[in-house]
């Protein structure tokens, strides 16, 4: 009789359980045609999938599934002017996983607002706006205008051709195969340009990027690159023009410069590698509170250097050196000698021709190294 009674409550708890997951499959279609509009107000979040295509339709498919999935209520408005989907849970208690499918036309205009959940856009040109409240953006094949952003996610844009800028709270943002101009910022998470280039013909667009809290990664800036972080290294394949660099925790590194630099760094190393010619302004500013500097420069640059080693109490005169391609008179102070900035530094000045090019280079418990490019 036990074993009868614990089989029929079994059975019974499953039946609940299993009635208690509810689901709910909608599906609508409408006529549209190229430059039209769509707009998504979703207050219960969920994943959302967008892909253009060559019909002059709008289908959207929602799959909501979960404990709660009828008290999901999800309305459809279709006017002249957009064709909206709202959603939104009856009671403020309830939870359900809310996803939806849409296809639009390849032409068409996005404007998007949800509390959460990833959202993948490819296919569309048209004009791109909305925010999410937490969940990552993947954008690809894209065209026009992108103003997209998210509280807590991470971004990707790739294969695109489109201006604007693209902004995640607490995560990384990769663009990479991208025609256009665009910004792309985060608040706590590594920023990467990879093959970006400017869409407009004969255009100067610098890279501006900014990071609360992450590495920068920039592959090619030919009209200047405008880059600060606070917490991570920055990282400078091929720059044109200038190079003005910011960070407050890491290295910064310039593979290929043909232009000038100021950069600093609260706490690390500095490398660059300037390229090309002599003529033009090539001045550079580099500072480190904590990290060794190299720099190297083109051969034949005219350049009036000055290169500051300043030591801390417990540090040692032989520890840290001055490895220079170039003649240079090098003066330590010692505690007795107050002339100097610092009660404890090494400075060495040259000149190398005209010294039109003023070459400046501080650290503090840090080796300096100028070398001379082949």
């Amino acid at each position: 009789m036990k074993t009868i009674l614990r089989s029929f409550l079994c059975v019974f708890a499953l039946a609940f359980w299993v009635g208690s997951l509810q689901a709910q499959d909608i599906s609508r279609s409408f006529d549209a045609s190229a430059g039209g509009r769509l707009v998504l107000d979703l207050e219960t979040g969920g994943t959302i999938i967008i892909r253009g295509w060559d019909r002059n339709q709008v289908e959207v498919d929602v799959d909501i599934d979960g404990r709660d999935a009828d008290d999901v209520v999800v309305d459809f408005n279709e006017s002249s002017r957009a064709i909206e989907v709202f959603s939104e849970f009856k009671s403020r208690r309830a939870r359900a996983d809310v996803d939806m499918e849409i296809r639009v036309p390849s032409s068409f205009d996005l404007d998007i607002s949800t509390t959460g959940g990833d959202l993948d856009i490819s296919g569309v040109t048209g004009r791109i706006e909305g925010s999410s409240m937490g969940g990552d953006l993947m954008l690809s094949g894209l065209g026009g205008e992108l103003d997209l952003s998210t509280m807590g996610g991470d971004i990707e844009l790739t294969d695109s051709e489109v201006d604007g800028s693209l902004h995640t709270m607490g995560g990384d943002v990769s663009i990479s195969n991208v025609t256009g101009n665009i910004d792309g910022t985060t608040m706590g998470g590594d920023v990467t340009y990879d093959n970006v280039r400017s869409s407009r013909s004969g255009s100067r667009d610098e890279v501006e990027i900014s990071s609360m809290g992450g590495d920068v990664v920039v592959d090619e800036a030919l009209f200047g690159a405008n880059v600060h972080t606070m917490g991570g290294d920055i990282e400078i394949n091929r720059a044109a023009e200038y190079v003005e660099a910011t960070t407050m925790g890491g290295d910064i590194e310039v593979a290929e410069l043909d232009g000038w630099i100021e950069a600093n760094t609260m706490g690390g190393d500095i490398i660059v590698n300037m390229v090309g010619g002599t003529d033009g302004d090539r001045h550079v500013e580099l500072e480190s509170m904590g990290g060794d500097i190299e720099l190297t420069v083109p051969r034949g640059l005219d350049m009036d250097i000055e290169i500051e080693i300043r030591l801390s109490d417990d540090d040692d005169w032989d520890e840290y050196e001055i490895i220079s391609d170039f003649d240079l008179d090098v003066e330590v102070d010692s505690d007795s000698d107050r002339r100097w900035r610092s009660s404890r530094e090494v400075v060495a000045t040259g000149r190398v021709g005209s010294g039109a090019n003023r070459i400046v280079i501080r650290t503090v418990n840090g080796d300096v190294i100028l070398k001379e490019g082949r």
